[in-house]
């Protein structure tokens, strides 16, 4: 349990606090779930855009990073900049050794694109079927196809932001990729409606069978409860499915608070506290040793951490 009042830590940068870490965070520790918002005038953000955030420059994330006790991030494209990753790979570049990439691309993205995007730190492609109808099911499985066709090659994973009658209605696909596929933010699980859910007994089976890497990430985005404790019995079910093919994420730095904003709008940060939600993570598992293989042995096979790769200082 948390202690009942917390002393708080405060990012200089965003000005965003979060309360202090109680938990024993092991070394290698990895963030496998945040985005990048740089400055505009030098990246600026793609025209077709469903939101627009306030700057999270990468020295924010640093700050996050570090106040976390996690040694090593993945940066995650966010949909602001479309196909265009130059912020995420300016971010990979500026931390260095303990950060990884997923990317976007599309058909106009060449091979020497690819080789570029590897060479950056990319280690996956990003998929957003979130609006995905299940009715489109032949465009969504050529879409994931053409994805397998590119980051099988390079040895990379594919990375799917969807809901889970899209993972049911491609679970065969899904057994049968050769590259590793990995389900964002719970599958976007409604926790209120527990494990016996539709589609969650095919998240697990994927999980259980070594076909599918799951995100235990920004349980806030499919949580109805105040306390998100409605999440549990997901992740609970989660881990005795195969803790090996879990990883967890912060989402930060939170996009999307507000709502009915313009996309030429700043839609505010969640104002999320994540030492909490690492703490409650820990707690909830109350099992260090499948704690530090979701933290740190998970994320280090997937995306190609070394003993060597950590943080900036």
């Amino acid at each position: 349990m948390r202690k009942e009042i917390d002393p708080m830590t405060k990012d200089p940068v965003l000005g965003v606090a979060h309360s202090e870490i109680i938990s024993n965070i092991p070394q290698g520790a990895c963030d496998c779930h945040v985005h990048v918002f740089g400055n505009d005038a030098e990246f600026p953000m793609w025209k077709g855009r469903s939101y627009t955030p306030p700057p999270a420059p990468v020295e924010a994330l640093a700050v996050h990073q570090r106040a976390l006790r996690f040694d090593r991030v993945v940066i995650v494209q966010p949909s602001i900049y479309g196909t265009d990753n130059r912020c995420t790979l300016d971010a990979v570049a500026k931390i260095g050794r303990g950060a990884r990439a997923i990317a976007v691309v599309d058909n106009e993205t060449t091979r020497r694109d690819l080789k570029d995007l590897a060479h950056g730190g990319v280690v996956g492609i990003r998929l957003n079927l979130a609006a995905a109808a299940a009715a489109d099911l032949d465009r969504i499985r050529k879409q994931l196809y053409q994805a397998v066709e590119i980051a099988e090659p390079l040895g990379w994973h594919v990375q799917i932001f969807t809901e889970l009658k899209i993972v049911a209605a491609l679970e065969n696909d899904f057994r049968q990729a050769p590259t590793p596929s990995v389900i964002d933010h719970f599958g976007r699980a409604n926790a209120g409606e527990g494990t016996k859910q539709p589609g969650f007994d095919v998240l697990l089976d994927l999980v259980a069978a070594g076909h599918v890497y799951v995100k235990l990430s920004a349980p806030y985005l499919v949580s109805s409860s105040p306390t998100q404790d409605d999440v549990v019995p997901l992740m609970r079910a989660l881990v005795r499915a195969n803790s090996s093919r879990l990883l967890w994420g912060s989402n930060w730095p939170h996009p999307g608070a507000g709502t009915g904003i313009p996309a030429d709008g700043i839609v505010p940060l969640r104002p999320i506290d994540d030492g909490a939600a690492v703490d409650t993570f820990a707690s909830e598992l109350n099992d260090p040793a499948v704690f530090k293989r979701i933290l740190v042995d998970n994320p280090a096979k997937l995306f190609g951490f070394s003993d060597k790769d950590g943080l900036i200082p």
